[in-house]
């Protein structure tokens, strides 16, 4: 949360594994009740709906403005940042992100979906907010996630960001981004999940929880027996390859350009894959894109600021 004259600038990253805020990071689970349900947990109250958020993830779209979940999980993640702030009651603005690629396409639809309704009522584990959306700020998602490293940029550098439904690749040269060298690939963290499910069944005849593949993609370990272990790593090492592929379709030289990994999948790289580790940048946070979006933010409305004086 960043204050600006009145009011707060509020980032949410709205991926289809895990949405972030720039504080906090949870799965964009989301199931409802019509009654308040029994165990505790992050619980959105809104309307006459009780909603369980972060259990699961949700399917990729192309589109998440068709999808009123993410409206709800948004609501969540400003409810989550708010409430470590102690802000109940107020304005924000609204910062979030679309796939470069899609920037263009998306932009306009991005920022109706948040301000055709933008009056937040609603409790949030027990805490009440009255919260108004007076402005929403849509920017680039790899882009914004490599904020802290712009500085370095000179040359031609490529990014990465792979998240659980879409892989985006960039390429930036001299700080700046090559638009019509951005790309969106379906080669989320999610294709290596199934390809592991896929693999356990052809084997052994087993469906394996997403709760142990997701488990061995944070730590790189499982208790797993080792025939079960030794599967985890070949379709790693076979991911990998897919995601060096699609970098390479879009002219990466790992001789002459820096590259740029964030997103959940780059501990898979990291720990399973070959890459020039002299020009190989790995950003861990996983939280960076929210809080890049909370700078471009505030940098726009200082902008809008001094235009208007």
């Amino acid at each position: 949360m960043i204050p600006y004259n009145n009011s707060i600038i509020i980032p949410v990253d709205t991926g289809y594994g895990n949405i972030k805020n720039s504080l906090h990071s949870f799965p964009t689970g989301i199931t409802e009740y019509s009654t308040k349900p029994a165990f505790e947990g992050r619980i959105l109250h809104i309307g006459d709906k009780y909603y369980r958020i972060g259990e699961g993830h949700k399917e990729y779209i192309p589109d998440k403005t068709i999808d009123e979940e993410f409206r709800l999980l948004t609501i969540a993640a400003i409810c989550d940042e708010c409430r470590s702030c102690g802000y109940y009651e107020g304005n924000i603005y609204l910062a979030v992100g679309c796939p470069t690629a899609m920037l263009a396409a998306q932009r306009e639809s991005t920022r109706g979906y948040f301000l055709s309704n933008p009056h937040i009522d609603c409790e949030y584990n027990n805490k009440h907010f009255v919260l108004e959306i007076v402005g929403c700020f849509v920017y680039p998602q790899g882009y914004a996630a490599v904020t802290e490293h712009l500085h370095n940029m000179t040359g031609v550098n490529m990014i990465i960001d792979i998240g659980n439904g879409t892989a985006n690749i960039l390429q930036i040269n001299n700080k700046r981004v090559i638009e019509d060298k951005c790309v969106t690939e379906k080669l989320g963290v999610n294709q290596y999940m199934i390809a592991v499910q896929k693999a356990v069944m052809a084997r052994f005849g087993k469906k394996i929880d997403t709760e142990i593949v997701e488990q061995f993609i944070r730590n790189g370990n499982t208790d797993a027996p080792d025939e079960y272990r030794k599967i985890f790593i070949d379709e790693a090492k076979k991911y990998c390859k897919k995601l060096f592929d699609a970098l390479s379709r879009c002219e990466y030289d790992p001789d002459f350009m820096k590259l740029y990994i964030c997103g959940g999948g780059g501990r898979l790289i990291r720990q399973f894959s070959r890459y020039n580790s002299d020009k190989t940048v790995f950003i861990d946070d996983i939280c960076a894109a929210a809080k890049g979006y909370q700078k471009f933010t505030l940098k726009t409305l200082k902008s809008l600021e001094k235009r208007s004086e």
